[in-house]
């Protein structure tokens, strides 16, 4: 899939055949805001809606990463349409989440009227694409519920392939996948670049940390 940004600075805009994918500021809080509050959103990534104190939590958090890790949340904007869609991350998952604290983690996040059109597979393989080009990242993880059959998919067709099952501290059952950046195609208009951190592991000695 062919995409391209406005500038190659660090907070360019990625634009798809049908999507804007927009660094995260201000301007897309009070829509995240009411987005999160829908329960079919978050069913498959919350006990329950995100409310107000929470959303600017997590906006704030949002600002923050983009400052210190060069990536973060992009809005998801329809060109056609300057309809608001949702968004996709790149992000660390963080301790006792099935893998290793500093994995780079693929997240989307679709409004429900639109499921099923391929939105949110296009924004992934938009924002992997920056992961592997722009940011230099060895490998990017994906992590969806084992009921989301859904989210699997989406992974399946951005090149990600299922390491293993892991049971979090609630009980829930996540599947962990993955994509190395040795395995990922340079579409065209990207460049090689040198990719940060370590050499990535084989799925044999892959480990979590916490």
């Amino acid at each position: 899939m062919a995409t391209s940004q406005t500038d190659f600075g660090v907070r360019s805009m990625i634009e798809t055949a049908r999507l804007r994918l927009e660094p995260w500021d201000d301007s897309h809080f009070e829509r995240f805001a009411r987005f999160m509050r829908d329960p079919d959103v978050t069913r498959y990534i919350r006990s329950e809606p995100l409310d107000l104190d929470r959303a600017i939590e997590q906006h704030e958090r949002s600002l923050e990463e983009w400052a210190l890790l060069g990536f973060g949340k992009r809005a998801v904007i329809e060109a056609e349409t300057d309809q608001w869609l949702g968004f996709v991350e790149l992000s660390h998952v963080g301790p006792r989440k099935g893998s290793r604290d500093d994995d780079v983690e693929l997240g989307y996040f679709v409004e429900p009227s639109r499921w099923g059109e391929g939105i949110a597979t296009e924004a992934a393989i938009a924002t992997r694409d920056e992961a592997f080009d722009r940011c230099g990242v060895n490998e990017l993880i994906g992590r969806c519920r084992v009921e989301n059959a859904a989210s699997a998919r989406v992974l399946a067709k951005a090149g990600f392939r299922r390491l293993r099952l892991f049971e979090l501290d609630d009980g829930i059952v996540v599947e962990i996948h993955r994509i190395q950046r040795a395995h990922w195609t340079v579409p065209p208009g990207c460049r090689e670049r040198t990719t940060r951190g370590g050499t990535a592991s084989t799925g044999a000695e892959y480990r979590e940390t916490g």
